[in-house]
């Protein structure tokens, strides 16, 4: 097995116990043929200054995680804040790789789990080290629909994301079509796809056909503005103001404008607010619902497309083009004909019309995005660069 450094810019911590989750599965994913290290370094400002923490965390015999946490003086003043992350940025980091030499040797590559600005120190240590490293990008900012986009950063941001990726081995991007905005607006290199992975074990379908009288949407979101919720409620209120009986789940974090705008659309009995929940309670009330709704302005992937579809559920989606890599029309989804609420009415009206093989579903989802599949692929990769 070969020894593989991943560096990352996210990952679940107490701090922010969903981000970066995503890298956690596809390093669980990778370890089935290689050695994984990841280095997070992450700022916590509940620790006091000077203080720097350590932890090891053991997801399995060949994957282990260790997390630098550093103190922030934000409250003091926000510019000696921003040096004082940098420099713990860099020293914890060769701290970190110098410590894994020692136990461990030279890796036989790196991975970078977002370009910036992680492959910072890539960059430094192909140059010390003389290993190569390759890229794995599912950022939305270089979608030309995010707000801000990545030409609207600093000129220093922008030039080292510009080396960082021309000194890769490899591009690795979560969705073809984020791979075509990257060569479009960053630079022009290979890139290969592969997707994200979903944890069988967790999300799988139910046993028996669920019993009911209101057919059930789920939506899981963050709330950004890319998610379009207001369309989505929107949406619910036409198919409801027809006489369909429908009824909406949301996992989100929960806020006055949502809640205002359920009140004013007057979706009180047919919307229900849960919040963010771990991922084994979230497969749960997926498999209690009939349909998945993601009708976002855009996505790079869309994570919990693929959730639902293992647990057997149709997606549906906006008509955005990265939709079109994971949903096929009328087979484990369905995708809207635009973005706005009316298009989304007419899609979820199908749905409930449409007779869905949720087990197929689930078993094309399973087996495309599975921890086996998703590894295999990084092997290769890893085979052919390191």
């Amino acid at each position: 097995m070969r020894n593989i450094l991943w560096l990352t810019e996210w990952l679940p911590t107490p701090l922010e116990p969903f981000a970066g989750d995503g890298i956690e599965r596809r390093a669980k994913a990778a370890s089935l043929f290689n050695n994984i290290v990841i280095v997070y370094v992450k700022k916590n400002p509940q620790l006091r200054f000077g203080k720097v923490q350590i932890e090891e965390r053991k997801y399995n015999d060949h994957c282990t995680a260790f997390i630098y946490y550093y103190p922030s003086i934000r409250k003091f003043s926000r510019f000696l804040d921003v040096l004082l992350s940098n420099y713990y940025f860099l020293r914890l980091h060769c701290k970190a790789l110098n410590d894994l030499k020692k136990r461990q040797g030279k890796p036989a590559g790196i991975q970078v789990n977002v370009t910036m600005k992680n492959g910072i120190i890539a960059l430094l240590f192909k140059r010390i080290w003389h290993v190569n490293y390759v890229v794995v990008e599912g950022w939305s900012l270089f979608l030309p629909e995010e707000k801000p986009q990545f030409k609207d950063k600093g000129w220093l941001f922008r030039f080292l994301t510009y080396r960082v990726l021309k000194k890769s081995s490899l591009l690795i991007t979560v969705s073809n079509h984020l791979g075509q905005m990257i060569s479009r607006h960053v630079i022009n290199v290979p890139y290969k796809v592969i997707p994200s992975v979903v944890d069988g074990t967790i999300f799988y379908p139910a046993n028996t056909v669920r019993d009911h009288n209101k057919f059930r949407f789920i939506h899981i979101s963050n709330l950004a503005r890319a998610k379009n919720i207001e369309q989505t409620l929107l949406a619910l209120r036409l198919v409801i103001s027809q006489g369909y009986r429908v009824e909406l789940v949301m996992h989100v974090s929960s806020n006055k404008d949502l809640v205002e705008k359920i009140r004013s659309l007057d979706l009180g009995d047919s919307v229900v607010v849960k919040g963010e929940v771990s991922q084994s309670m979230l497969a749960e009330s997926i498999r209690n619902a009939d349909a998945l709704i993601l009708f976002s302005l855009y996505e790079t992937f869309g994570n919990v497309i693929i959730e639902a579809q293992a647990c057997g559920l149709p997606v549906i989606t906006s008509d955005y083009p990265v939709f079109y890599e994971t949903i096929r029309n009328y087979e484990n989804g369905i995708i809207a004909n635009g973005k706005d609420a009316s298009s989304l009415a007419v899609a979820m009206i199908s749905c409930m019309a449409q007779k869905f093989h949720r087990r197929e579903i689930s078993s094309n989802a399973s087996q495309t995005y599975s921890f086996e599949r998703i590894g295999s692929m990084l092997n290769e990769v890893y085979k052919g660069y390191f």
